[in-house]
């Protein structure tokens, strides 16, 4: 039952988030099928499978709270939360636009991003305990992952700048502030793996199914 639950939660929310122009609400749904992830993980039952899951987890409410903030940081600086009515804010708020890179290279499960190392130790999960269709769907959704994620930086960083955004300047020092913490967490997580993972994840995640 988990890894049902688990799949319907990734496709549904990845496929919802596909079709947003509200960056809070895509947002929102990216975070239904990130939380699918981790319902797969969990699925396996294997400590690898728990190890991936309670990774995830961390990587998610990293990676996630520096999109929101950024998403907040847009808002706060342009008055609307509609991917449509913005573009090209890299040029005038350029650490958001960087950070909002590393946190989306992390959703997408692109290395050496923290992301990645959780996702590919749950597809492998998947596909050692016998799941290989799970295993499947979960790299296809991380293909739409890739494509919603892309969608958003060009309709809001990428491109010509949108009109009516000439006077919009960078986030201030909190919201900046909080950004970059977080994407030193996610690159720095990522670079660590190894270590986190042979002497934290799978000793706990051991302990756990033990």
């Amino acid at each position: 039952m988990l890894l049902v639950v688990g799949m319907l939660s990734v496709l549904v929310g990845a496929f919802a988030a596909l079709g947003q122009n509200n960056f809070n609400r895509m947002l929102g749904y990216s975070s239904i099928s990130q939380i699918g992830y981790i319902i797969l993980g969990l699925g396996t039952g294997t400590a690898l499978g728990i190890a991936g899951a309670a990774f995830h987890i961390f990587n998610h409410a990293i990676f996630k709270s520096q999109l929101f903030v950024n998403a907040a940081a847009v808002r706060v600086a342009t008055g609307t939360k509609d991917m449509n009515d913005m573009g090209g804010l890299s040029s005038k708020m350029p650490v958001t636009g960087a950070t909002s890179i590393v946190a989306m290279l992390s959703t997408c499960g692109v290395p050496p991003m923290a992301g990645f190392w959780s996702k590919f130790i749950i597809i492998v999960a998947l596909w050692r305990s016998g799941n290989q269709v799970y295993s499947v769907i979960a790299i296809l959704a991380s293909i739409l992952t890739l494509a919603y994620m892309l969608s958003m930086q060009r309709r809001v960083f990428f491109g010509k700048l949108g009109p009516g955004l000439e006077n919009v300047k960078e986030a201030n020092f909190g919201f900046s502030a909080v950004s970059i913490a977080l994407s030193t967490i996610t690159i720095a997580a990522g670079i660590c793996f190894p270590a986190i993972f042979n002497k934290f994840l799978m000793p706990l995640a051991e302990m756990f199914i033990h």
